[in-house]
């Protein structure tokens, strides 16, 4: 074995036979204590997480080689008026509506609702 190997866990002990509860602990020879490592360093804390924060952010404007670009603003929203079937168009949707029920499909809450919502949008004009 060489330095640090007692740490390692042999594969084969990795291997379940039967159907578990399956929960890997490691074995300690007989008295010896756990050992408890140190950390390797000490997380940064209040103002020095704060100022390490800071400065990483001030860094990623670097990184990429060029200046923040500002975003684009997003377009105005639709009126939902320009979206609605109307006269014409309404009642050519519901024939397509028809054709389908027609032709075998499912005559569903929603499909009634819209057909609904179209007669009346067809009146309108």
């Amino acid at each position: 074995m060489m330095k640090g190997d007692e740490d390692l866990i042999p594969i084969a002990e990795l291997f379940y036979d039967d159907a578990g509860p399956h929960i890997l602990a490691r074995a300690t020879p007989a008295g010896e204590a756990l050992r408890h490592t140190p950390p390797r360093h000490t997380p940064a804390r209040g103002r020095e997480l704060q100022d390490l924060l800071g400065t990483s952010i001030l860094q990623l404007g670097g990184v990429a080689g060029a200046t923040r670009k500002t975003p684009t603003p997003a377009p105005p929203p639709v009126a939902i008026e320009t979206l609605l079937y109307r006269g014409r168009a309404a009642l050519e949707r519901a024939l397509e509506i028809r054709s389908a029920i027609l032709g075998g499909a499912a005559l569903s809450a929603e499909t009634i609702e819209e057909l609904l919502d179209l007669i009346a949008l067809a009146a309108e004009e």
